[in-house]
């Protein structure tokens, strides 16, 4: 079977329904999250694109589980720390969940925020729901170069898949190899990989800022084609 007859039929299959972003009427124009996709977050300074980012990726972990998909999280998140980004998914939740709201900062007990036991009643069911998806995450909150990043993804597909290869001779009539395809032990696996944000990326190569977020963003669309990896 061609690979192309093969991709149609899973297509009729429902294999690339996609993974539910928690936005009902834009999943019907951007097909949810999906595999081997490559989405791109902009916007001013403080016009909530971490809050944004944060909402897919939750609702995509959630929709994985609703329906036994395996879904692989690596956040590399540069500008929040843990346990405020949990704080604030506790906060979100309780309104997407309730329509109660609680701000981060009361969650948190700054100043004179004190939750009112009615609010800790509505949390409480929320914290644990949000540990275990905070557990299931590969977070990493050590700003690194894009290189470094492209490695640990690459060792992370190559475990968990046959990277195979071909020969070819360049133009001088060596024989070398070159990769001409991906195996992945679950092929209906999502590997989501998130960054909070480009410019926070550590430099290498005495790069500029600019040519730091090309490079990384040309190492994901090497690692979206050969491993379907959802940056």
């Amino acid at each position: 079977m061609s690979i192309l007859t093969k991709r149609i039929n899973e297509g009729l299959e429902g294999k690339f329904q996609g993974l539910a972003n928690g936005f009902k009427d834009l999943n019907k124009y951007t097909f949810g999250v999906q595999r081997g996709t490559y989405y791109l977050i902009g916007g001013s300074s403080g016009t909530y694109k971490t809050t944004l980012l944060d909402y897919i990726v939750r609702n995509a972990m959630k929709s994985a589980s609703d329906n036994d998909i395996e879904c692989n999280v690596f956040y590399y998140s540069f500008e929040i720390d843990k346990l405020t980004k949990m704080c604030n998914w506790v906060s979100s939740l309780a309104y997407q969940m309730h329509g109660v709201v609680i701000p981060p900062e009361k969650i948190k007990g700054l100043g004179d925020f004190r939750l009112t036991p009615q609010e800790v009643a509505v949390i409480e069911p929320i914290i644990t729901m949000v540990e275990e998806m905070a557990d299931k995450i590969h977070f990493r909150f050590e700003s690194t170069n894009p290189t470094g990043i492209f490695n640990e993804l690459w060792k992370f597909a190559s475990l968990h898949g046959e990277i195979q290869y071909e020969e070819y001779k360049d133009h001088e009539g060596v024989t070398k190899q070159r990769i001409c395809g991906y195996k992945p032990n679950n092929p209906y696996a999502y590997n989501i990989v998130a960054l909070d944000h480009l410019y926070l990326l550590k430099k290498e190569r005495g790069f500029q800022p600019k040519e730091v977020m090309d490079k990384m963003s040309e190492y994901f669309v090497i690692l979206r084609n050969i491993f379907g990896f959802t940056p």
